[in-house]
């Protein structure tokens, strides 16, 4: 009995393991491609509220939104809101190509150099 339990935890461990080689995308980005991220500061600038609330609902898994999908008083709002869309479609063509959701949250983005002269 202790065995099967075992394998689960063991399973369930093998599931949340986070490839952490150079390639793995979650962990370095040598460059930022604007299609595909945005920062959730210029969200909040918009709604007038701090980032971190946007990433509490999203942790929370509560709806909640995050900027107006067209208001012609916004220019800003309405290139957020076009860029959301693009990021939408791409994980929707990606979940139905593979099957997978790869929509990821990345805090903070550091960007720099160490003192032996290796990028970050």
């Amino acid at each position: 009995m202790a065995s099967d339990q075992t394998k689960k935890i063991l399973t369930n461990y093998l599931r949340k393991l986070t490839n952490l080689s150079g390639r793995n995308k979650s962990i370095f980005l040598p460059r930022l491609n604007a299609d595909r991220f945005l920062d959730i500061q210029t969200l909040s600038q918009l709604n007038g509220e701090k980032a971190f609330s946007i990433i509490e609902s999203l942790i929370s898994g509560k709806s909640k939104v995050i900027c107006p999908v067209l208001d012609p008083r916004m220019e800003d709002a309405n290139l957020e809101s076009a860029r959301l869309k693009k990021i939408q479609r791409a994980d929707h063509f990606i979940f139905e190509e593979s099957g997978s959701r790869e929509l990821h949250v990345g805090w903070p983005f550091v960007r720099g150099k160490f003192s032996d002269g290796t990028f970050v």
